[in-house]
């Protein structure tokens, strides 16, 4: 059985994995609520709102931020992908 220590490793393991992998984020994880926040550090352009593009994440779990952020990632790559081959 894990005691709350050793969650709290785990957990501090995770959120440093999480920042680690998506520095364009600012991630935090309240435990007393147990959500994953991610803020994006830049702002959004008008052209990723449109696309769906967030500007923050809130997931109960951190591999449900991790997945979501690597959703943003994807969209991310695809908006600039598409954006240089429609522009001169």
């Amino acid at each position: 059985m894990n005691t709350p220590l050793q969650a709290r490793d785990v957990g501090a393991e995770q959120l440093a994995v999480l920042q680690q992998t998506y520095p364009g984020w600012h991630i935090t994880h309240d435990a007393l609520l147990g959500h994953w926040t991610a803020i994006r550090r830049a702002p959004v352009t008008l052209r990723e709102k449109a696309a769906k593009v967030k500007t923050q994440i809130t997931c109960a779990s951190p591999e449900g931020l991790g997945s979501a952020l690597a959703m943003q990632i994807e969209l991310l790559h695809t908006l600039r992908a598409t954006h240089s081959f429609t522009t001169p």
